[in-house]
């Protein structure tokens, strides 16, 4: 069966496929909205179509239950975009709503973005998700001209996941999404084997980005600051800061 991108590279087993229609009802009925979440939920996705589900009937792999969190089965879900200028919130909403382990692949006009996210049940409302983190990626184009956007799509293959159970499957689709988002900054894909280098790689990955957050606001600031005298101290800030951004992206 000829598969569209990018489910010609995620090369899930046929037996997984769904490619069922969901309604916006769906989370209109779960989901717990604000008035602008709905708003953009209503105006910024298009369509939505569950493409695979893959359970242990259907891939012969293994189910894990444990007591934060079930792995009965992995669902990827497309949502198709009009825009994607609020992905973050749009992605939060689906991840805590959908309570299995999800892949979300976004698709706007000649590009997608894929998010996951690692989840824990929530002890309030057994019918939804905590999130612990999720990730997603930048736009990834349909050509995968770029040489990191390529090894990364290649990297979430059926294929080359471990099958011991569905966790373990899923978990190394995340370590995909950490190496893709280092890759952002050192421009270079690649995966790691040893959980103590995947450890600290993550402790690194967080602290460039607590770095990169603080440096985004102090040139916000900077903009707007009319004193010379503060200027001048915003951008010693700013350029020791920079300083640390390299140091922190030679530890990734």
């Amino acid at each position: 069966m000829k598969q569209e991108f990018p489910y010609s590279y995620l090369k899930i087993p046929d037996k997984c496929l769904l490619d069922k229609a969901v309604y916006k009802k769906y989370f209109y009925d779960n989901a717990k909205f604000s008035v602008t979440d709905k708003k953009w939920f209503t105006k910024d996705i298009d369509r939505i179509r569950w493409k695979y589900t893959l359970k242990p009937g259907s891939t012969l792999i293994f189910a894990v239950k444990e007591e934060d969190y079930h792995y009965d089965e992995i669902a990827v879900i497309e949502f198709e975009l009009d825009n994607d200028q609020h992905i973050d919130r749009l992605a939060d909403i689906i991840h805590r709503t959908i309570p299995y382990p999800l892949m979300i692949v976004f698709r706007g006009e000649e590009w997608v973005r894929f998010s996951v996210a690692d989840k824990r049940f929530n002890k309030a409302d057994d019918q939804a998700a905590t999130i612990k983190e999720y990730w997603i990626t930048d736009r990834i184009k349909e050509q995968l001209q770029d040489s990191v956007d390529k090894a990364f799509v290649e990297q979430l293959s059926y294929e080359r996941q471990p099958r011991l159970n569905l966790k373990v499957f899923y978990k190394a689709w995340i370590d995909a999404f950490i190496a893709y988002k280092v890759s952002r900054v050192t421009g270079e894909f690649e995966m790691l084997d040893e959980q103590a280098k995947k450890k600290k790689r993550i402790e690194a990955l967080n602290e460039y980005r607590v770095m990169e957050e603080e440096v985004a606001y102090l040139r916000s600031k900077l903009k707007k600051e009319e004193a010379f005298n503060e200027k001048v101290k915003l951008n010693v800030d700013i350029k020791k800061l920079e300083k640390q951004l390299k140091h922190s992206a030679k530890q990734l």
